[in-house]
């Protein structure tokens, strides 16, 4: 691929086909490739476009990379965390999806762990990229964000969606990490998804601000990889830790000054990660 081709990917991408859920709620999701299947999860305010440039790196697999709900192509709804966790599980239903590896990032990640106890039985794997059990500082938990910093970023949204969802992209990342060639792919990213609605964004905030899973972490029975940058300022890396910690058996791997977004800047070494696992196990500083 090159690096035109990379750039231009997210405006270019064919069109996508629509899953409807039981309450009437249409879900845009991207299934491509063949060979094991990897399901991708993607972030608050963005969508799946934000795999493509990983999505190249991973031929062999057969890829299907949803919209959550009031993201991407898919409907501008609101939702609790419960309903992207239906919403995966209604997916792989349809799709049949048997031994699959279910990749989540940030907001997806949590997504991913709503999702576990009724998918579980379709999984070859789980890994959970920038993830956290837990976004907001409190009860035993150092590893997050004041509650307060998501209350300005909901009065940001209100304000303006689009521009709070494009500030708080480019807080994603470490400093000076897009000063390679990890910036023009941010920069194309950002440009070529649009701001979910207000209403969507608030309820993502809102999600993130009332999980809580650390009580189900101990109950994962499958091979599971976590993956962190020890830069992350969305999710601190101490997050990533605690997270692997309580996965029974699950692998960690720290991405030396990587931000919150590692298979944007970094998705050479996510993409290896992701081809080594489930064989591999232990913790990994990459």
């Amino acid at each position: 691929m090159t690096r035109r081709s990379s750039l231009l990917s997210c405006a270019s991408r064919p069109a996508m086909p629509l899953l409807l859920t039981d309450s009437g709620v249409r879900l845009a999701y991207a299934d491509r490739g063949a060979g094991a299947p990897l399901v991708l999860v993607h972030g608050w305010s963005l969508s799946s476009a934000a795999f493509d440039g990983l999505a190249a790196r991973l031929p062999g697999r057969r890829l299907i990379m949803p919209d959550l709900r009031g993201h991407g192509g898919s409907d501008p709804a609101a939702f609790a965390l419960e309903d992207l966790g239906r919403d995966l599980a209604l997916l792989l239903d349809r799709l049949g999806l048997e031994g699959a590896v279910l990749a989540g990032w940030s907001l997806g990640a949590q997504a991913a762990l709503a999702a576990l106890p009724a998918v579980r039985r379709r999984l070859a794997g789980l890994v959970l990229i920038s993830g956290t059990p837990r976004f907001t500082i409190g009860d035993g938990w150092p590893h997050g964000q004041p509650a307060q910093a998501l209350e300005v970023l909901a009065h940001r949204v209100r304000r303006d969606p689009a521009r709070a969802a494009a500030r708080f992209f480019d807080g994603m990342f470490a400093p000076g990490e897009l000063d390679g060639p990890a910036a023009p792919r941010a920069r194309a990213l950002r440009a070529a998804i649009p701001a979910p609605s207000a209403a969507a964004a608030l309820a993502g905030l809102a999600a993130l601000a009332a999980a809580d899973l650390r009580a189900g972490l101990a109950a994962i029975d499958l091979p599971a990889l976590v993956i962190h940058g020890t830069a992350d300022p969305i999710c601190p890396p101490g997050a990533g830790r605690a997270l692997a910690a309580g996965i029974p058996g699950a692998r960690l791997a720290l991405l030396p000054g990587a931000g919150h977004a590692p298979h944007l800047t970094r998705p050479d070494e996510v993409a290896a990660l992701l081809r080594a696992f489930p064989a591999a196990a232990g913790v990994v500083a990459a």
